[in-house]
């Protein structure tokens, strides 16, 4: 015989004050550099730079090392350069709606872990309706093979505090009406999303698109290029899997299983592909649970396919956020 599953109420956990404290970060001057400026077909785009400042223990090499080495690498290859100063710098890049005749709503975007270039997408969209989208930079994902597996936590903790110092420089944008900021976050942008979900109350809705957890098992279990690439470099350099499996586990705060219990499941809506082979469905399905069955959409598709259907994720979360604000 059937039995219902019994519905168990979430009750949203405080944040305990020493996790909140690990993504504390030193404050300094964000005297932002524009570095591009374009009017386009239904919204301004706005290439913004400043420094950005971390715990000491987050820096590989001084701001100063790290800018010799750009200016260097500069001399032969000027997008490598590009790439490489976001070790000191955060890079944000905003579109703006053509109306702007007061501050507006705005959603703070994190790419994917490939790039911007499918963010960019629903970042045009939301500005053509009327918010301000910041799609905010992240260096690329490496292997120091100097390093140990806590190289990924210190990767993923500098990510957030990377997004909190975008909030910081965004709130007190003319643009910006700082009482109405949220987040949107695909694939490793949901990941980190989740954490912010749970830490960072001046997001105060977040689109979670196929997050999952726990972080050592989507490393070493997902078949994306750019995360497949980095275990087989940690493997050159004499790593087994087992081993780091383990030192993962050891090692990892910066995990979306961790924050779950602390998120207001009335603030985030979770996008789930049916047939994820990347991120995994069961473990999207397991960490929406462990939200408290926050709102839910689910795609009849695997990750990379839930990308063919942009138009409604662009207005199933245009909806939601109109909604809120």
């Amino acid at each position: 015989m059937w039995h219902p599953v019994p519905f168990v109420d979430h009750e949203k956990k405080e944040v305990p004050p020493d996790l909140l404290a690990y993504y504390d970060y030193p404050h300094g001057q964000q005297k932002a550099v524009i570095l591009k400026e374009t009017n386009e077909r239904g919204y301004d785009f706005r290439q913004v730079e400043f420094p950005l400042y971390l715990p000491d223990e987050l820096w590989t090499k001084s701001r100063t090392q790290w800018e010799s080495e750009v200016n260097e690498i500069k001399k032969t290859n000027e997008k490598e350069a590009k790439d490489r100063s976001l070790h000191y710098t955060n890079r944000i890049d905003l579109y703006l709606p053509k109306k702007r005749d007061k501050a507006k709503p705005t959603i703070v975007v994190s790419p994917i872990l490939g790039g911007n270039m499918v963010v960019d997408v629903f970042a045009r969209f939301f500005a053509r309706h009327g918010f301000v989208a910041a799609i905010v930079h992240r260096k690329k994902l490496q292997f120091d093979g100097k390093q140990d597996m806590s190289q990924f936590e210190n990767y993923m903790r500098a990510s957030i505090i990377r997004i909190r110092e975008a909030i910081d420089w965004l709130e007190v944008q003319p643009e910006v009406d700082s009482q109405k900021m949220a987040g949107f976050g695909i694939s490793y942008g949901a990941i980190l999303h989740t954490v912010l979900a749970a830490i960072e109350p001046r997001l105060k809705y977040h689109i979670l698109a196929m997050p999952a957890g726990p972080i050592p098992d989507v490393i070493l279990k997902c078949p994306d290029p750019g995360v497949t690439k980095v275990v087989r470099e940690a493997e050159r350099f004499g790593w087994k899997r087992d081993q780091m499996y383990a030192d993962l586990q050891a090692v990892m705060k910066t995990d979306p299983t961790r924050f779950a219990p602390y998120i207001d499941k009335d603030r985030v809506m979770v996008f789930l592909a049916l047939f994820d082979r990347v991120v995994g469905m069961r473990r999207t399905y397991k960490l929406w649970k462990e939200m408290g069955r926050p709102k839910l959409k689910v795609i009849p598709l695997g990750h990379y396919g839930g990308l063919l259907i942009f138009p409604y994720l662009e207005w199933v979360s245009l909806r939601f956020f109109n909604s809120r604000f």
